[in-house]
């Protein structure tokens, strides 16, 4: 199927361009998990609308490091992007910790990727 556009020239946020950035996030890091959050999750999202990502994989990177490293895979995207990186042990730390947002993202997100549930 072909993209859609808003009005406004970003790319309508569908399951189609969700499973396209899902599927290349996974071949280019191979991430533990990937969970959408937010307004895309919640399904209340409006044409400007970001699609918030959660991916939990190692790395060495510092935060902004991490997120830019992702965001480089789409340079030429027409939607709106926020992109969060956990380590494994950062998860582990902050997942049930009122307050934080990981917290948030593991109460409300939706997960769209768990290597866990991948046939070997």
């Amino acid at each position: 199927m072909a993209a859609r556009f808003h009005p406004n020239g970003l790319r309508v946020i569908d399951e189609e361009l969700i499973d396209e950035v899902v599927r290349t996030i996974v071949e280019s890091f191979h991430p533990r998990r990937i969970v959408m959050f937010g307004s895309q999750a919640r399904g209340d999202a409006g044409p400007d609308s970001d699609l918030d990502l959660m991916i939990e994989m190692e790395t060495d990177l510092r935060p902004l490091e991490r997120m830019l490293t992702v965001c480089r895979l789409f340079p030429r995207r027409r939607w709106p992007l926020d992109v969060v990186v956990y380590t494994r042990a950062e998860v582990a730390r902050d997942r049930n910790v009122v307050g934080t947002m990981l917290h948030m993202i593991e109460s409300d997100g939706r997960t769209l990727y768990d290597e866990s549930s991948v046939p070997a």
